[in-house]
């Protein structure tokens, strides 16, 4: 539950100081800043989630190194290769903008080059974090801090009036507080330990977080490409404006996710122990109950975008960015299908499958591109939203198929059709009623009634397990509010309600 909050409540935040940054720049600059962004983000996040979770694994894996000694390898590795990316970044940034077609990045690029240094230096921190430390500090670390000190610098440059200003800033919070935070924590609590947080790092440990760290990148790079590339495609093949648009709506695509992301904590674990003791058909049962729930709390959200993308976009960026409304329908329509294979990532790793999360990965990429080759010039910012759901669909897919043949499991269900059934007629009905251009009282009311049919269509034909049961009875006593009158009683099984 503390990983799910931080998810939601960090989502929000950046999704308001997004909002804020794309209303407050004209779509053309917006587009331009922001694809200044994607590049340095897209090469941050490469090296630091290798860096961050090779931290977390070396120091796990309780293999002889002395803990000081793999912080201060992961310091080494991530100032060599991040301030390599800095000046390798700084040298080419006027061939950057000439290939893709904005002159302006060569500006805008060195302002964010800072980026690629303070990310990969606070993954170390948050890796450290992670190997011995609760969820509640890593949420506060990753999720809260960071947003809320880009958000005070938004409000400072709103005040000066410096919007663009604000931007740049604000993107260079996220890392700077993961980074701030994340090491401020450590030394905090290094006041109650006698072993140093940093160390000497000997060549054996340097070599030991390295070997873990690059395939680690490696994998994170497909799915960093995944997850960019249209936006660096969109800057090749279209307009600033046009990357703007799309840039903007990009964080509403979370609403496909967040709640994967949330389960995954708790998933892996669970999901290994039933893989290595032999139990397929529990194993199974998780795989199923698991995308149930994450297909019942992800889709309310997703057919709102998708039945009023023309209102949310119009309500959140303003009627200038109103042309990315077809996209935002595409794009979270399509990566819905994310949420319907459910943990397949998470399961793969867990079947002792790791290498295939790179393969299927780098083979979604492939159909991105291809797709985006064709799709782009003909259809802008509609034929991107159409590459990323194609390639991320073909992702899941292949993953789908190897866990079929590995285990014998797969995530569909009778009650995850029957709650989508149900879900997205209620959800037309509703979109028949209101119809469009609707305000935001109209779209808060849609939105209640869209995710009352989710929760009700989960509870009357869910085909709930004891441990289901028992677990809503727990919310009851908790909220107060009673939800097991729905369930038909032959659901409810020898349960005492």
């Amino acid at each position: 539950m503390t990983i799910l909050v931080g998810i939601v409540v960090g989502s929000a935040l950046a999704l308001a100081a997004e909002t804020y940054l794309a209303r407050s720049l004209a779509p053309e600059v917006y587009g331009t800043v922001a694809l200044a962004y994607t590049l340095i983000y897209a090469l941050g996040l490469l090296l630091g989630n290798g860096i961050g979770d090779a931290i977390a694994r070396t120091l796990n894996d309780r293999s002889g190194e002395a803990p000081g000694a793999v912080v201060s390898s992961g310091l080494v590795i991530a100032l060599t290769i991040g301030g390599l990316l800095v000046t390798v970044g700084y040298i080419t940034r006027r061939p950057l903008a000439e290939a893709l077609g904005e002159p302006a990045l060569a500006t805008y690029l060195p302002w964010l080059l800072p980026f690629g240094l303070l990310y990969p230096l606070g993954q170390v921190a948050f890796g450290t974090i992670r190997a011995d430390t609760g969820s509640k500090v890593a949420v506060l670390v990753r999720d809260f801090a960071p947003r809320l000190l880009g958000i005070g610098v938004l409000v400072v440059t709103a005040a000066l009036g410096a919007s663009l200003l604000g931007a740049i800033a604000y993107w260079l919070m996220f890392p700077s507080g993961i980074l701030l935070f994340g090491f401020g924590y450590l030394l905090f609590r290094q006041r109650n330990r006698t072993e140093p947080l940093v160390a000497y790092p000997d060549d054996d440990t340097l070599r030991t977080v390295w070997g873990h760290a690059w395939p680690l990148a490696a994998s994170a790079s497909m799915f960093m490409l995944l997850s960019t590339l249209d936006v660096l495609m969109i800057g090749v093949f279209a307009t600033s404006s046009e990357v703007g648009f799309y840039r903007a709506i990009q964080p509403l695509r979370q609403s496909t996710t967040f709640v994967l992301s949330a389960f995954s904590f708790a998933f892996l674990p669970l999901a290994t122990r039933r893989f290595s003791d032999g139990q397929l058909d529990s194993l199974g049962q998780l795989f199923t109950t698991s995308t149930k729930w994450i297909v019942t709390a992800t889709i309310p959200l997703v057919l709102l975008f998708v039945c009023y993308a023309e209102s949310v976009v119009e309500l959140l960026f303003g009627a200038a960015y109103a042309p990315a409304a077809p996209a935002l329908a595409v794009l979270t329509a399509g990566l819905f299908f994310r949420a319907l294979t459910g943990l397949d990532g998470d399961l793969v790793k867990a079947v002792d499958r790791p290498r295939v999360e790179l393969w299927t990965a780098a083979v979604g990429v492939g159909v991105n591109v291809v797709v985006n080759l064709w799709a782009i010039p003909r259809f802008g910012i509609v034929g991107a939203a159409i590459g990323t759901a194609v390639g991320y669909g073909v992702y899941n897919a292949l993953e789908l198929v190897v866990i079929y043949r590995a285990v014998g499991v797969h995530p569909f269900s009778k009650a995850t059709t029957s709650i989508v059934f149900i879900t997205v007629l209620v959800a037309l009905v509703v979109r028949l009623v209101t119809g469009s251009g609707v305000g935001v009282v109209v779209l808060v009311a849609a939105g209640g009634a869209i995710g009352l049919s989710a929760v009700g269509s989960l509870l009357l034909v869910g085909d709930l397990s004891d441990a289901e049961i028992q677990a809503l009875q727990h919310l009851e006593r908790r909220t107060g509010v009673r939800l097991l009158w729905l369930v038909p009683k032959r659901n409810l099984g020898g349960t005492n309600t």
